[in-house]
């Protein structure tokens, strides 16, 4: 209960924040026009990073976190929002971006102590990272979930809610293991990320109102969540498996990886923007851009009870990983069969020309 006015004054802030500083992006030309890959109607300013963390910094200074943590947190998400909307009105080169998140996962490690030491129990045995080996890992973990995020911001809601069905699945498991900084860190989270997307649900009712996250919002969003990824594993007990956190995280996984496998094979950078995202791939067999937001949605959620339901049972982490792994391929194969995906969705959904033959 005591979480409930952190997490309102963050959603209040960040709505407020949002809709001040529109005319600000408008003067300074901090808007996301159509044309070329992207789709969306008229010029949409980009605020919805900047507002998030303002929410955020309100609700964290609204409780007491422990250690460096508050402190951690707030400082490498100032710096990544700052090259975020600089990226956002300038376009940064991609090695100043994984500079700036590479920096900000070691500030996570090196001031708050969030590293990944542990991988799970694997038929049996603990598996764990230690010295270099956790560090290397830690900071491509981090760099791995901003950039997850990033690839799904593609279409109106599916970042933020996407986004929306972690936080509420890490924050359940940090309430049944105990771990009270991440459950605070999370319930604050879901407060701005609601505000956010109140301008950004693909509804008419957000039209006059619409703002765009812009890569500042989608780095803040991949850099806390990885954080909480981190550390609810880590916490009392450690009573929740590593492998459980990315059923919770399933599609944003997915895409990451699916994105980074399919551009090494057509000989593609892989921080190179294309039209090839999973949610891409649903707009391109027919379904509309609800229908699509609603399709991985509930996905989602499924992922998330299936990895908790798993790790309730007390399932060896090799079994959880390789149905992980499995669900993952049929997810992928589903978005690239035109003809199947027409038959589960609704034809409310379908009112769009198919583009992806059969």
């Amino acid at each position: 209960m005591y979480l409930i006015g952190p997490a309102a004054a963050s959603f209040a802030l960040c709505l407020l924040a949002m809709l001040a500083l529109r005319p600000v992006a408008i003067a300074v030309d901090l808007i996301d026009r159509p044309g070329g890959r992207k789709s969306h109607i008229g010029d949409v300013p980009v605020v919805g990073g900047l507002g998030m963390l303002l929410g955020i910094i309100l609700g964290l200074s609204l409780i007491s976190l422990p250690g460096n943590i508050a402190g951690t947190l707030l400082g490498a998400s100032v710096v990544l929002v700052v090259v975020g909307l600089v990226d956002d009105r300038f376009d940064v080169p991609p090695w100043i971006r994984l500079l700036a998140q590479s920096t900000a996962a070691l500030f996570l490690i090196f001031s708050a102590g969030a590293a990944i030491d542990g991988l799970g129990v694997f038929f049996g045995r603990d598996v764990y990272l230690e010295g270099t080996a956790s560090i290397v890992f830690t900071v491509l973990a981090v760099v791995a979930a901003v950039n997850a995020f990033n690839m799904l911001d593609g279409m109106d809601g599916l970042a933020g809610a996407l986004a929306m069905v972690s936080l509420a699945g890490l924050a359940y498991v940090a309430y049944l293991v105990g771990s009270t900084a991440a459950l605070a860190v999370a319930v604050i989270l879901m407060g701005a990320v609601a505000a956010f997307l109140v301008s950004n649900l693909p509804l008419r009712s957000t039209q006059h109102v619409r703002c765009f996250m812009g890569d500042s919002g989608s780095t803040l969003l991949g850099f806390m969540l990885a954080w909480l990824c981190i550390a609810i594993p880590a916490g009392p007990g450690a009573a929740v498996s590593p492998v459980t956190i990315l059923w919770i995280v399933a599609i944003p996984l997915f895409e990451m990886f699916w994105t980074v496998i399919r551009r090494s094979i057509r000989g593609i950078p892989p921080f190179r923007s294309d039209q090839g995202h999973l949610h891409h791939r649903a707009q391109q067999a027919g379904i509309d851009v609800l229908g699509t937001f609603i399709l991985f949605v509930v996905a989602a959620v499924l992922f998330a009870v299936i990895g908790v339901t798993i790790d309730r049972l007390d399932v060896d982490d090799a079994w959880s990983l390789g149905l992980l792994v499995l669900c993952g391929a049929l997810f992928i194969r589903l978005m690239y069969s035109p003809a199947l995906l027409r038959r589960i969705v609704p034809r409310a959904f379908q009112p769009l020309q198919a583009t992806a033959p059969d």
